[in-house]
């Protein structure tokens, strides 16, 4: 075994690109089945099943057990277990409560510190040889600018994700932003790096992202007659460095980027949004998974943790809920509301199988199709999303008139009743959130809003357990908003510091 941020290598089956794993800890560096990196990159079809392995990777178990991630939906899950909105209803086999409880990421030896590392760092590697060898690719120029355009968008996006985990919030009321962040690996390579400044890092995600954007405008694939939803385009790629710019107090920047990013796309109706949220036709869903059957990633998957209705021990005892006082924010004629249970009887009624557990506000909002395997296509963008920020970016500059509009558009097609916004300034930045909260809810956004926004951690006067949910506030200076460093990266690279 070699350095902890370890190169992944892309193993070709006809069309299909398999990933060589190691089942303790790391990927081997030259497994016997792999073949070399000049091989992989002498043609842009090559290099587009490399991508291909990339996109798979996104929903790839890292080690067996049902502790493991599968892909990002653990990252998801973590980043909602942390926050004041969902709510754990019991213990259930314990899976993501020491997650719930914010002991698990400051365990540095934990599984919850150093898979979230190793899956973003092991995308990272993929990435770099696809920038590093694809403009050597023979074929087309157009089909070299997309390829390289998804892997930019991909690396920034694996860099913002690990960014706001390990480092300390991103400060846009005190640049430059020298705290610690996480080494920036740019090639091929497994040397140790230290941990670069999260100004540095920020520069380089917007670099990336920005890069990408302008090597996917416009290009057309030719060797495939439709892109599926799991591959970035440019509006994906817009609607990452909004989240981006969003993230560094941007206003003016992820107003623009979101509204572009948004344009000519579909949100769901009333009857598309009472339907599970699983599967990859969803006219919203831009950026998303499709799990193929064969890949199938059982107990370990977002469905097996997050829906109603997949047979597993962790949903049969632990039904997530929504906290009671987001639920009751919002009007009866909200068509979101539905995703939860209003009471004990309704829940039981909208769950008849009395081996589940069944209880006021569970979530109704997921529904796995395979309920024996968990599988589903997990979505990473959605329309919605774009729409709030937008909305937010907006109204956090003072341009109160189009945030209302904008948020109406959304707001609108959930509840027919709802009328255009007469709040302003704070009152519509609090309306914005509270309907960000509620849409987004589950799918991973919350944790991140607290951070960003500085915010503390309050589960007071909510509908959590103590006996479940043994942490109910969390200070903004509180040392636990960053992730440990895996205690396997430090001792692998001696460059590397642990957050205190």
């Amino acid at each position: 075994m070699k350095k902890y941020l370890s190169i992944i290598f892309l193993v070709f089956l006809g069309l299909t690109v398999s990933l060589q794993s190691c089942k303790d800890d790391f990927l081997d560096l030259n497994p016997t089945e792999a073949i070399s990196e000049a091989d992989v990159f002498t043609t842009t079809s090559n290099a587009w099943a490399a991508l291909n392995g990339v996109h798979r990777f996104m929903y790839a178990t890292l080690e067996s057990g049902h502790s493991s991630h599968a892909g990002h939906s653990g990252n998801m899950i973590m980043h909602d277990m942390m926050g004041e909105d969902l709510v754990n209803h019991d213990r259930g086999n314990g899976w993501f409560i020491g997650v719930y409880n914010w002991t698990s990421t400051r365990n540095e030896n934990g599984a919850y510190t150093s898979l979230p590392y190793r899956f973003f760092y092991k995308l990272i590697a993929n990435t770099n040889m696809i920038i590093f060898y694809i403009d050597g690719a023979e074929g087309p120029l157009a089909e070299k600018e997309h390829i390289k355009g998804q892997a930019l968008a991909y690396r920034g996006w694996a860099y913002h994700q690990l960014v706001q985990s390990y480092a300390k919030r991103y400060d846009w009321n005190n640049k430059p932003n020298e705290q610690p962040g996480v080494p920036l690996v740019l090639t091929p390579t497994i040397a140790g790096l230290p941990r670069e400044t999260v100004e540095k890092l920020y520069e380089q995600i917007n670099a990336d992202l920005t890069l990408a954007i302008s090597l996917l405008e416009g290009k057309e694939i030719t060797w495939v007659t439709q892109t599926p939803k799991s591959h970035l385009s440019a509006s994906v790629a817009k609607g990452i460095l909004a989240r981006v710019a969003l993230t560094q107090g941007d206003w003016g920047r992820a107003a623009l980027l979101a509204g572009e990013a948004r344009q000519g796309k579909t949100l769901m109706n009333k009857a598309q949004l009472m339907q599970g949220l699983s599967n990859s036709t969803n006219p919203e869903f831009l950026w998303v998974s499709h799990v193929q059957q064969e890949h199938s990633y059982a107990f370990s998957s977002f469905f097996s943790y997050m829906t109603w209705n997949r047979n597993s021990t962790n949903i049969k005892q632990n039904p997530k809920k929504i906290c009671s006082r987001l639920y009751d924010s919002f009007p009866e004629s909200d068509t979101r509301k539905q995703w939860f249970a209003s009471s004990n009887e309704e829940a039981r009624v909208r769950q008849p199988n009395t081996d589940y557990t069944a209880v006021k506000y569970m979530s109704f909002k997921f529904m796995a199709p395979d309920e024996g395997s968990g599988r589903g296509d997990l979505c990473y963008m959605r329309t919605a999303e774009l729409y709030l920020i937008e909305a937010e970016a907006l109204a956090r500059q003072g341009q109160d008139g189009q945030a209302q509009q904008v948020l109406f558009e959304l707001v609108s097609t959930r509840d027919t009743n709802y009328m255009v916004s007469n709040n302003s300034g704070i009152d519509l930045i609090e309306e914005i959130m509270m309907n960000r909260r509620l849409e987004l809810w589950g799918e991973g956004f919350r944790w991140l809003d607290l951070k960003r926004l500085n915010l503390p951690l309050d589960r007071s006067v909510q509908s959590h357990d103590p006996s479940v949910a043994t942490i109910f506030e969390v200070p903004v200076a509180d040392k636990r908003w960053q992730y440990m460093i895996p205690r396997a990266e430090i001792n692998a690279n001696p460059l590397v510091n642990q957050n205190d």
